[in-house]
């Protein structure tokens, strides 16, 4: 599933990072992912919240609200954007396969 084509099953997005630290580069890539002008027209209504610190002892965090309400938080420092973007499109798969269903 695309970033683009995720969107279209997302409400929020909150990342929370430190800009400046090696732990954050996860976060800043997954963000260029999902605000491209595909995935915001997919979903123009999905609100994107961005916050920052100068913590860089604190990890960065992900944070995505579904349409169905569910939340998924996730510590992203550890973690490679691949990961990211599969942990997130696994609900959003699993609400496009009940949104064909009910078509």
């Amino acid at each position: 599933m695309s970033a683009a084509n995720m969107t279209r099953f997302l409400t929020q997005v909150k990342v929370t990072l430190a800009p400046f630290a090696p732990a954050s580069k996860t976060s800043k890539i997954f963000l260029s992912r999902i605000i491209t002008s595909d995935a915001l027209a997919a979903n123009p209504t999905l609100k994107i919240v961005t916050d920052s610190h100068a913590d860089i002892s604190k990890p960065p965090t992900i944070s995505v609200t579904y349409k169905d309400g569910k939340t998924l938080d996730i510590n992203a420092g550890d973690m490679k954007v691949n990961d990211v973007l599969r942990q997130v499109g696994k609900h959003a798969r699993k609400l496009q396969e009940k949104e064909e269903a009910n078509a």
